[in-house]
């Protein structure tokens, strides 16, 4: 999610009673445990395909998690009267585990979260990346807690009490939706390989559902309170001879790591060849250009001459 979220869970954990018992470090080490898996985006450059792998990659993994809180938990030691570092290092895990790897992990773009033993991208689909439904609720309560001092604890459990709620909600909204999306496809002569549906931008009650029928993705509109979806055919793309060239190259190969729904499109650019990848998952209506756009440009001959993310 978004690092104000990430921070403001953090500072919640610390003042739902954290706080009150072991002071202000309690609340620094879980804030900055909140925000430090993003340390990653200094070796992630912006426009890289690298970034794709590096981006939520070892810092965002359980591993990196135990790394991090140790050293969290040594920095925070030294910035007040606290100097027991297991405890702090305890608070500041609790902060990266609870403030941003769930939180991370229950949108769509996935975590390496085994690393270095897997580079499985988990994503559990619950929430879309900004979720004001999910932020407003633990700004109010940090902001009534530090005016109301005497009841701040309980003032953070309420707030966390509410966000677990909502992801209850959001869970079987995320079941009912793919339920749907199954009985309609099926309904339509389609046979699903697979069946998943993300969470759209401001609101609980829609989903963007995919159907995977062998070339096909059939994506549509999933109104929950409703039970109705339409499906739209989108095919997979070409796979020809250019489009064999391209998938040689590793940049290619990683971003098919990366895409879930992967489509592809070829057309000629005078004597050149241009074959363009792109993730449906990040294909939304709102965006004036599809984000995550792979580029492999071919010259004469199938040279592969450029390869462009985001151009």
């Amino acid at each position: 999610m978004d690092p104000i979220t990430h921070g403001l869970t953090g500072a919640i954990l610390a003042q739902a009673g954290l706080r009150q018992r072991y002071g202000y470090q309690a609340t620094l080490a879980t804030t900055a445990g909140a925000l430090i898996p993003d340390i990653d985006v200094l070796w992630s450059p912006a426009g890289s395909v690298v970034a794709l792998e590096t981006h939520r990659g070892i810092t965002h993994s359980f591993v990196g998690a135990l790394g991090l809180a140790v050293a969290l938990g040594l920095i925070v030691r030294l910035l007040g009267p606290e100097k027991r570092w297991r405890l702090l290092s305890g608070l500041a895990l609790l902060g990266i585990v609870v403030g941003h790897l769930i939180l991370d992990l229950i949108t769509s773009y996935g975590i390496q979260l085994f690393l270095p033993f897997s580079r499985s991208r988990p994503a559990l689909d619950l929430v879309f990346i900004i979720d004001p439904f999910f932020t407003l609720p633990l700004l109010a309560a940090l902001v009534t807690g530090y005016a109301w001092r005497s009841r701040s604890a309980l003032i953070g459990r309420v707030a966390l009490g509410l966000i677990a709620g909502y992801l209850g909600l959001m869970a079987v909204n995320h079941v009912a939706a793919v339920s749907t999306l199954d009985r309609i496809a099926r309904a339509q002569g389609i046979v699903p390989r697979r069946v998943e549906a993300l969470p759209e931008p401001f609101t609980p009650f829609r989903w963007r559902g995919f159907v995977e029928d062998g070339n096909t993705y059939w994506q549509g509109i999933v109104a929950v309170e409703r039970g109705q979806a339409d499906l739209v055919a989108i095919s997979k793309g070409p796979r020809n001879g250019p489009v064999a060239r391209a998938e040689e190259v590793e940049a290619v190969k990683t971003f098919r790591w990366f895409a879930r729904f992967p489509v592809v499109t070829l057309r000629e650019d005078g004597a050149r060849q241009v074959v363009e990848y792109q993730d449906l998952r990040f294909a939304h209506s709102f965006r004036r250009r599809p984000a995550f756009l792979l580029r492999v440009i071919l010259g004469p001959g199938g040279v592969v001459e450029q390869v462009l993310l985001n151009p």
